[in-house]
Order: C-alpha cells, then structure tokens, then sequence
C-alpha cells in the first residue's frame, strides 16, 4: 500500500512536489505541469492533505443549502463539491462555518476555548440525540507563521524553529531538518551519531505514550493508572534532562550536531537505563491490571473505530494506521537502531489493534514495552558517542547545493515530514511541514460518527492530535 502524504508547491520554482507513505519508507516525486493540473482530481491526494497544502482563505464557509447525505458522503466528487471552488481548494482555518441540520437534528460547537490546557480548535458537531451524525475540525487558533519565518535560516540557524513545530515532537523534528541539511551540505554521519539522536526519539516516545496512557485512563475514570502515569512520567522527561540538560530535548539536535552531557560514564549511564527499565515495567504492570479490568474495555472497545477502506483512501498515518493492524513504521528502515545489539521490536498484537480507542490505548503499552526494553540496552551504549563524535567535528562542511531536500522520521505520532529549498547561500527559500496530524485530524472526524457525544472527549485523547503543528 502507498498514499500520497504531502504536497509542497514551491512558488518560487512553480514546481510541485509530491510525497509517498510506502512500505519502504517515504518517497520525492516532482510532478509535471499536466500532472499538477489534475492534483484535486487524482484520488491518490487526501483531501485534507490538498487543503493542508494547497488552501487558500475564501472567508466563512456556508453548507446550510447542501443536501444533507451529499454533505455527509465522503465520495471524492461530493468532497471535492464542498471544498474545491474556482478559487482553488479551502483551507482548513476556521473563519465560520453554517452546516445543514435536519429537523430532528442540532448543530453543537465546541471551542475554539476548551477545558483546562487543551489547545484551541473549532469542533462543529451535527447531533441527533446524544448520537453525533457528523464533526467538522477547523483550527487556525495556532498560527504562528513558522513557516515565513524559516525563510531565510540555514544549517546553523534552524534548529530553534524546528523544535517549536510541535513541542511535544521536539527531537523528531530535529531530526528531520538536521537529515535534510546533511543531504543539501554532504555531511556523511557517523553511526554513533545517528544512534545517539535515535535514543534521544525513544526517551520523547515514551515520555509522551506514558502521559497519553494516563490521560485516556483518567476519561473513563479508572485514577489508578491515571495516578501513576502523571507521576512516572517525568522519569523519561528526567533522563532526556540527564543527558541533553532540557526535559525536552531542546538545544540537542541540530544539523551536523548532537549536544550531549560530557560525563558520560559507564555508572551514569547504567543508572539512566535503570530508571527506563524501572518505569516501563512499572507503567506496563499498571496498564495491565487496568487493560484486566472490563468496565475498561467495555468503555475503549467498538469506540471510535476506524475501517481498513477509510484508512486505504483518506492516507492516515502512524498510530491511527498501526492502530488498525498495519504499519509502515519508518524504523524499519533504520539502521541505527542495530547498534543497541539488535535493533527495536517493531511487533504489535495484531489481536488488538481493531481500529478502536482501545487500541490506540492498547498500542501505546505495547510501544512502551518495546521502545523502553531497547533503550535499557541501548543508552549504556553511548560510552562510546564522544570518542566518535569528537573525530566527526573536524570534518570539513560543504557548501550546500540549492534545491528541493526532506526530512523524515517516525515520530511518537507517526512519520513527521519536512522539506524545503535552499538557495545559492544555503539559506531556506521556502518551507513546507507535513505534521502526522495534518491527515489524522479527518480520521478523528470520521471516527466520532455514531458515537455518543459524551465520548467526544474520549476519543479527541485517543488520537491526541497536535493542533499546533497543522496551525504552524
């Protein structure tokens, strides 16, 4: 299987460049001019991928004459009926949004302000009952103009906008652009290198599946693990700040550059590995004992489910794919993971990945376990980072090449990508960012139909999705 999973226009060039999820990693095709003509057209661009891309602002949208089943239908003509004007396709920014409610229906809103930390997003629901027939997502709330101010950085200068994509995915993002840079300079890593950043993606893989876990928990009212998982997770928050000196990360990865403590002993690193191991088997116990209990199950199972076919057509990426029984998880190609002494378990339990909240619940256990039992065997092997890394700072840097470059890796939330053009001096001319959330926030929408509107909240944490890093 292969989708489409982004869409950079350059305006500079007119060129347009187009992104492929494969089995064998993520693929650059630069199209032609009679392709781009037919880029709303091809089914083999996610909607929401094209919108996300390629929206324009055309003011406040109005459904409210639509016909009802054609409003509902997620045919590519009755879609492309809604979103695709002379104008080019909408974007997904909220701007005011009237849809068409049936007599026996409502039409619920929620948001942009939602209850305690969460981000700012717009939910318009069509409700009959307490069953929710259809949701619209728009956002905007978040925008920064990240994407502007990348223009003009380089190498050197990056790494600071990089890291505030999405916070929660710091060192994914760092890796990316610090991939794409290397491949514009000719910067030829070390292994050691590349490992080191890998393990710093693990400690954020599991720092955040830990909360999640907890979160998810606490919306179907079972504290105990809730209680656990809002305490335990700082323990990889705390060995990230061993190493890196920020709980997140920050200031650790950049293009030709990873900046770890210096003491990095045999004892100190053995301790660190300690407190993974300790944490992941702790955290797992309690998930299991909640996973056992079934008012649990009964609460996760048959919610919010997701079908092969919707997954097959609209390109969704990473949890919400694995969380189906399908993967096409970017470390498989990764060869760093193998200096561990074997590399990571990438298996899921096929038995409970049914597309459901439970296992997205489900899956993040198992990504616990595996990421946690790795990087025990993994971080004692960092002994050996600054011997390496010290020769590799005095290789001499290249002057980069002007052109198209991306980056990619597989963050906690899937496969985040980048790409931009560098001109003659090496500075960023344009940028495009392509967050796992840009196509699974449509997956979130599909998911709550038929659902009861008091599992809303349920299932927005299952998927927990960024709306900064669509916003940008």
């Amino acid at each position: 299987m292969k989708n489409v999973t982004g869409i950079f226009h350059t305006s500079e060039t007119k060129q347009t460049h187009r992104f492929w999820l494969t089995r064998d990693g993520i693929e650059k095709e630069t199209l032609s001019k009679s392709a781009e003509k037919s880029l709303y057209e091809d089914h083999s661009n996610p909607i929401w991928v094209l919108r996300h891309s390629l929206g324009t602002d055309q003011g406040a949208e109005d459904y409210s004459s639509m016909d009802y089943e054609r409003y509902l239908s997620q045919d590519r003509k009755h879609l492309l009926e809604k979103f695709l004007t002379k104008a080019g396709i909408k974007d997904l920014v909220y701007r005011g949004i009237n849809v068409p409610v049936p007599a026996s229906f409502y039409s619920h809103a929620v948001g942009p302000i939602h209850a305690g930390v969460i981000e700012p997003g717009h939910f318009r629901f069509i409700v009959e009952g307490e069953e929710i027939q259809n949701l619209d997502i728009r956002l905007g709330f978040q925008k920064r103009g990240l994407l502007e101010k990348m223009k003009g950085q380089n190498k050197d200068s990056i790494s600071p906008y990089a890291e505030a994509i999405s916070g929660d995915s710091t060192i994914a993002y760092a890796i990316a652009f610090s991939k794409a840079f290397e491949e514009a300079h000719g910067i030829q890593v070390p292994e050691e290198v590349n490992f080191a950043r890998t393990v710093l993606l693990e400690i954020e893989r599991i720092a955040i599946h830990i909360g999640d876990m907890g979160a998810i928990a606490g919306d179907v009212g079972y504290y105990p693990l809730q209680g656990v998982c809002a305490m335990q997770r700082g323990v990889p928050l705390g060995v990230m700040e061993a190493l890196t000196g920020s709980r997140f990360g920050r200031g650790a990865l950049s293009p030709g550059k990873v900046r770890l403590k210096k003491e990095l002993t045999e004892s100190f690193l053995n301790d660190l590995a300690k407190r993974i191991q300790d944490v992941t088997s702790d955290v797992a116990g309690h998930f299991e004992r909640a996973a056992n209990k079934s008012t649990n199950r009964e609460r996760l199972q048959i919610c919010g489910a997701l079908t092969h076919k919707q997954l097959k057509d609209l390109g969704f990426v990473g949890m919400v794919e694995k969380c189906t029984g399908h993967s096409r998880d970017l470390r498989h190609h990764d060869p760093s993971y193998s200096l561990a002494g074997e590399s990571i378990n990438l298996d899921l339990d096929a038995g409970q990945m049914t597309g459901d909240a439970w296992a997205r619940f489900y899956l993040r256990y198992e990504e616990l376990k595996n990421s946690g039992r790795w990087l025990t065997k993994a971080i004692p092997v960092l002994k050996n980072f600054h011997k390496v890394y010290e020769s590799f700072q005095k290789t001499k840097v290249s002057k980069a090449k002007p052109g198209v470059y991306f980056g990619t890796t597989e963050g906690w939330r899937g496969p985040v990508l980048i790409s931009f053009s560098l001109n003659s001096s090496g500075d960023i001319s344009e940028a495009y960012v392509r967050d796992p959330s840009v196509p699974n926030w449509h997956a979130l929408e599909l998911a709550v139909r038929g659902e009861n509107i008091g599992d809303f909240p349920l299932n927005n944490k299952s998927f927990n999705l960024s709306y900064v890093g669509v916003d940008l």
